[in-house]
């Protein structure tokens, strides 16, 4: 649950009029401005479903409001904000965008949003070291078959350093220095790497013998 704080405030006073008995009656109503929300994420399962009805209709008495729009929550940092306000722009000229800024109101609460954003790291660091897996199976596929031309080579250093920008991007929303899931990526880069420089030798022989050579004559 988050919740968003701000301050109650008064609008001007509405007038409402109405007619009874011949008599013109006046009623002055203060309307107030709320100012501070809670946000309530919730995720049930599908059945039984007269929960969920349950649920909607005890959130109803509540008053709330289910907007038909997408919601998203955010970390809360410069970077993002300054992002946030390009984006509001490209929306504004074609949609509405409504921002909450809140905070968890528990130490569970907190815990809960950390835990989604921690699965959801480690969710994309695995989608990574599976790519590294495939770029692996594929190399050592085309080792195999002697299929070492400058052609395939090039492809392979392109997906390679597709991978690391990926680790990269990643890495930048991540607000813990070394996950565990981070670090497997990581060697499995380096291991990706070693190979395309394996998988390089190979398809320049000459230059790799010519290389070789004088490096020797180097050390004589």
């Amino acid at each position: 649950m988050l919740e968003s704080k701000g301050y109650r405030q008064d609008l001007p006073d509405y007038r409402y009029h109405y007619k009874k008995n011949r008599h013109i009656n006046t009623i002055t109503v203060t309307i107030k401005k709320l100012a501070s929300w809670l946000v309530v994420l919730y995720d049930v399962s599908a059945e039984p479903s007269k929960f969920k009805v349950r649920l909607w209709r005890d959130f109803k008495r509540m008053g709330a409001l289910y907007p038909q729009m997408s919601i998203c929550v955010i970390p809360d940092n410069k970077e993002n904000r300054k992002n946030l306000e390009r984006i509001e722009n490209m929306i504004m000229k074609d949609g509405r965008l409504t921002k909450i800024h809140g905070r968890a109101i528990t130490e569970n609460d907190q815990n809960r949003i950390l835990h989604i954003f921690r699965d959801e790291r480690n969710r994309q660091y695995d989608e990574i070291l599976e790519e590294c897996h495939e770029y692996i199976d594929e190399i050592n596929l085309n080792i195999k078959n002697k299929k070492t031309i400058q052609e395939e080579v090039e492809e392979m250093e392109e997906a390679l350093d597709g991978l690391k920008r990926w680790f990269a991007r990643i890495k930048s929303i991540d607000w813990v220095a070394r996950p565990a899931n981070a670090i497997r990526v990581e060697k499995s880069l380096w291991e990706c790497q070693d190979l395309l420089h394996k998988f390089t030798e190979l398809s320049h022989p000459k230059k790799s013998n010519r290389t070789h050579s004088i490096s020797d004559s180097l050390r004589s």
